[in-house]
């Protein structure tokens, strides 16, 4: 029996290569990018719990969505935690298969983080616009700072601490998936989707064209940029002593 399923995570972590490979293989149907983000498509249920703290009305906002089960890739740090605990008790009550998906170098996600922000580059095609302008002097960067890196550590924490403690205290099962151990680990990435579609009741053999779409996609090349944007040098000083790995 197929699953569908939830991937837990972070801006940046670097899932979109791996959803794509589980939406592939996947019978249920799969919506936009973290739903609940308050510019997607289920962000009214956001706002409106942001608004009203209103449990219920979230709770009831979100079984309707969950209605045929749709696959999720759900970014947890920019949302409300007791909206993160009743999404996760909504699709555990629905069979879902669970991911939690992270990075070891945790200040190398944050990096790229405030990469994007700074820029507004956010992926392949926008770097190659964006990032020609802010060399030619055309565009500007907008500046980063300590602070801002020295919250997003605390808030990053926070919040994948509170979906851990859901996760464990519901006793809901789940595959904590590490990025650079998919991506550069001595498990070949074939092996870590193969076992990856198990969980989901989905057989997938070494030649399935598939896996292609794990494997694939294409980076940011983010290094180019980062001398461009003011404070980020003391920005990644204070990433490397705050953050462990």
């Amino acid at each position: 029996m197929q699953h569908p399923y939830i991937i837990l995570t972070m801006r940046r972590t670097g899932g979109t290569s791996l959803m794509s490979f589980m939406s592939a293989i996947s019978s249920f149907p799969t919506r936009q990018h973290e739903p609940l983000n308050v510019d997607r498509v289920w962000g009214q249920i956001t706002r409106d719990f942001t608004a009203t703290q209103d449990q219920a009305a979230a709770r009831a906002a979100l079984a309707e969505q969950l209605a045929d089960r749709p696959n999720i890739k759900h970014c947890f740090e920019i949302i409300p935690a007791h909206l993160n605990r009743i999404l996760i008790e909504e699709c555990a009550a629905r069979g879902y298969r669970f991911f939690v998906l992270t990075r070891r170098n945790e200040a190398s996600r944050l990096r790229s983080l405030f990469l994007a922000l700074a820029t507004q580059a956010w992926g392949p095609e926008q770097a190659a616009r964006i990032y020609p302008e802010i060399r030619a002097g055309r565009q500007k960067a907008q500046a980063v700072s300590v602070e801002q890196g020295r919250k997003a550590v605390h808030q990053a924490a926070i919040s994948l601490g509170q979906v851990l403690t859901v996760l464990r205290n519901r006793r809901i099962d789940h595959d904590w998936l590490v990025f650079e151990e998919i991506y550069k680990g001595e498990t070949s990435i074939q092996d870590h989707a193969i076992r990856i579609a198990a969980q989901l009741g989905v057989q997938v053999g070494p030649d399935d064209g598939r896996l292609q779409a794990f494997a694939s996609g294409e980076g940011q090349n983010s290094g180019a940029i980062e001398g461009f944007v003011p404070g980020m040098p003391d920005l990644m000083n204070m990433l490397e002593d705050l953050v462990l790995a």
